[in-house]
């Protein structure tokens, strides 16, 4: 029988995914921002008319992400490989809160005047820090994926689960290369930067709920669970 203990992690890691997709709203609020080429990031800036809401999803998205971490890391790791992925996933949720608490002050992908200053290098410090929480939230993805992905293969976990788990981060991983290319190249050509980084994020929310998958129905529980 599974647990009121696993519920409760597995239900918390669901809602951090459903918390995370947050960024679909995008689709039925006149933003202005283009989902092709803007930074999802952007959506959530101190100037933007809905910004509010989007920094908001992303702060309790880390919170609910974070106390899972926690309970998953006490009760429900199954080795070394499981523990580094719920740290990581520590690290993602802690850097999200971060991420949520230092917007960028504007976008530069659809206000010239941004763009401008953000070329000329006056824009706040704010923004050089929400690159660094940024990149800390997408390591701590890319190592959680990786180690229970490992976890999967060590453990010898159901084929369905190995799978489910091998896709989703197979195109967690390539949306993170492709964002990260596409930033690095967006000042000479076009890569289409926003929607690689939505397939990013889509898929870590996809991420979220295969770790739940894991916890409900694989990874044992240490004394003292219920």
């Amino acid at each position: 029988m599974t647990s009121r203990g696993r519920v409760a992690v597995a239900a918390l890691l669901i809602l951090g995914a459903v918390g995370y997709a947050s960024w679909l709203l995008e689709f039925v609020l006149d933003t202005g921002i283009d989902p092709l080429r803007g930074f999802a990031s952007e959506l959530a800036a101190a100037d933007q008319p809905y910004g509010f809401w989007f920094r908001t999803g992303d702060l309790l998205t880390g919170c609910i992400v974070a106390v899972a971490g926690v309970l998953g890391l006490s009760r429900y790791s199954q080795g070394w490989v499981t523990a580094v992925g719920w740290l990581a996933l520590i690290v993602f949720a802690l850097a999200t809160i971060a991420d949520s608490r230092l917007p960028m002050s504007c976008a530069a992908t659809n206000d010239p005047v941004c763009a401008a200053r953000e070329a000329a290098g006056h824009l706040p410090l704010t923004h050089d820090l929400h690159a660094v929480t940024s990149a800390s939230a997408s390591t701590g993805g890319v190592v959680s994926s990786l180690a229970f992905l490992l976890a999967a293969f060590r453990y010898r976990w159901p084929t369905w689960l190995k799978i489910t788990g091998a896709a989703v981060a197979t195109v967690f991983v390539g949306g993170t290369v492709w964002t990260l290319t596409a930033a690095g190249v967006r000042d000479e050509q076009d890569a289409w930067l926003g929607l690689g980084q939505r397939v990013q994020l889509l898929a870590f929310c996809g991420w979220l709920i295969f770790v739940a998958l894991s916890v409900i129905h694989v990874t044992p529980e240490t004394d003292g669970s219920t």
